[in-house]
């Protein structure tokens, strides 16, 4: 795989994490978000786990295990923050992953990303505030529940980026086994796990597609692209999101909104482009690790 597929491999899951949003506004409907999650990642781990099995690729436990830990702060942070945040400042916070997932890698490494990563990241996340409408309402405790969503997304981004040797099917089967026992766990202690009858096609899209699919890609394209570029790429969801929304929706979107989307999309580029202009051009760059 070559950078260039493994770019455009992102943009299409973020088509796919796209259309999840809507998924997810079904599914939550019917089901506790909790057991939304379990139904979730109990299909993806069964799908993932026949296709390991055809390729009798060895499971990497503990790495799985680490990331999984990761994976469901991030998602139980963001589902539980919405009690208390509008979706416009979740979205927008959420967003600031583009910001702390080259903190994290810089911190990781010893070697802060490219000018053009923090320019994209920057341009990514102004587009999301506009995208967002820029307004909406917020307790205390979900502006923080939401940061740590952003956090853990941040640092399980650059976790992958260090895991290239393993296979994407097994490090992804091992995550969304560990997943499916913790969102269970919780469930079960809720008194909200009931089967997903009325909800089918929300728990296949989102087990098949969204996460076993779409995990497996992220996985096998950050083989090709650092953890900073992935998540300039991954701020195109919401834009997608947007989009699906006004098509089978019928939601407008506004001049703002749309000029939200053109300054995500550009930012999205910078990750395929050979720029060679770098932060030693413009000041003095010291090798001191951070």
């Amino acid at each position: 795989m070559t950078k260039t597929i493994a770019h455009w491999s992102l943009v299409a899951l973020t088509l796919i994490w796209g259309m999840s949003f809507l998924v997810l506004s079904d599914g939550v409907k019917v089901l506790a978000p909790e057991t939304l999650l379990f139904w979730r990642f109990l299909v993806a781990a069964v799908a993932l786990l026949i296709i390991v099995f055809i390729k009798k690729a060895r499971l990497p436990w503990k790495e799985g295990f680490i990331a999984s830990i990761m994976f469901s702060i991030a998602y139980y942070s963001q589902t539980k923050g919405m009690l208390y945040t509008s979706p416009a400042v979740a979205a927008f916070i959420t967003g600031l992953l583009v910001i702390f997932t080259p903190i994290v890698e810089g911190i990781t490494y010893r070697k802060m990303p490219d000018l053009r990563v923090w320019l994209g990241s920057i341009s990514a996340l102004f587009g999301t505030y506009l995208l967002v409408g820029g307004e909406g309402s917020a307790k205390l405790i979900g502006i923080i529940l939401q940061l740590t969503c952003a956090i853990f997304f941040s640092i399980h981004l650059v976790y992958i980026g260090s895991k290239k040797e393993l296979d994407p099917a097994a490090f992804v089967a091992v995550q969304c086994i560990f997943m499916t026992a913790f969102f269970a766990s919780i469930a079960r202690a809720k008194g909200t796990l009931v089967l997903p009858s009325s909800s089918l096609f929300e728990v296949l899209y989102l087990g098949l597609l969204a996460t076993a699919l779409g995990l497996s890609i992220q996985v096998k394209a950050q083989k090709m692209i650092s953890p900073s570029e992935a998540s300039l790429i991954f701020s195109l969801e919401p834009v997608f999101a947007t989009i699906f929304s006004a098509l089978l929706l019928h939601d407008t979107i506004t001049w703002r909104s749309f000029l939200g989307m053109l300054m995500i999309f550009i930012a999205s580029l910078a990750v395929d482009f050979n720029c060679k202009w770098q932060l030693k051009n413009i000041l003095p760059r010291h090798e001191s690790g951070l």
